[in-house]
């Protein structure tokens, strides 16, 4: 009995012992208000508006997609309204593993700054895709405007329904390495729920979009970069 419980005992302080915590990034949603997306609508209407020589984006993107477009760098107070509180809320969820070098990270000395690099809208048609690629910046977003389709029925269709990849079909997917060399995924299934959401992640963090089929309409979504960069900080005594 004494042995039995020594053994108990020991096993215990084992696994306390081995409890250790390995880091790994993540991301965060947030779903986007009438207002915001009224903003953005109108945003993508004056991007695309033929009248106004839309600027194609494509060849600055990694997507077999056919129409992207540039939405500018201006009237940015209500898009920098959600994206810049995001980045202070993905420091607070996940503060043990940040994507930016320690000079940016707002050590003693340096002021830190955030800008927004560039944000595009994206037409999906059916058949097209996004390969597993990254962003440039630090962080990176993606909005989803408009999902014709739904994962339901895309899993059904017969190119899908006798795959072991079945649900992959029309859907966004993280890929991500785990502690043990395993390439990983997270897969966001694509419906008209998903509608309004952002995704808000690390610019590094490799991501897909698997096309869709049967359906004429375009998906529609945008998506953006933010950078950071530093400098020190003002030291209002040597300024006298």
């Amino acid at each position: 009995m004494q042995l039995h419980l020594e053994v108990v005992l020991f096993l215990f302080q084992l696994k306390v012992n081995l409890n250790l915590y390995l880091p790994s990034p993540g991301f965060l949603t947030y779903q986007l208000s009438k207002n915001e997306m009224d903003f953005i609508w109108e945003r993508i209407a004056e991007a695309t508006d033929p009248g106004k020589d839309p600027n194609l984006y494509n060849k600055q993107l990694a997507g077999n997609i056919s129409k992207s477009f540039d939405m500018g760098l201006h009237n940015l107070e209500i898009i920098n309204d959600i994206v810049f509180p995001l980045v202070r809320e993905y420091e607070k969820q996940f503060s043990h593993i940040l994507p930016f070098d320690s000079q940016v990270s707002g050590k003693e000395g340096y002021t830190r700054y955030m800008t927004l690099n560039d944000w595009w809208v994206n037409y999906q048609y059916q058949t097209e895709f996004n390969p597993t690629h990254h962003h440039s910046g630090v962080y990176s977003w993606v909005i989803w405007m408009k999902i014709p389709t739904e994962f339901e029925d895309q899993a059904k269709l017969p190119i899908a329904a006798n795959s072991n990849a079945n649900d992959k079909i029309s859907n966004f997917s993280f890929t991500y390495i785990d502690t043990l060399g395993k390439v990983m995924e997270y897969v966001i299934k694509m419906n008209k729920v998903q509608e309004g959401t952002m995704a808000f992640f690390p610019a590094r963090l490799k991501h897909s979009v698997y096309p869709f089929f049967n359906c004429d309409e375009p998906r529609i979504s945008v998506a953006g970069n933010v950078s950071m960069y530093s400098t020190p900080s003002k030291d209002p005594k040597k300024e006298k």
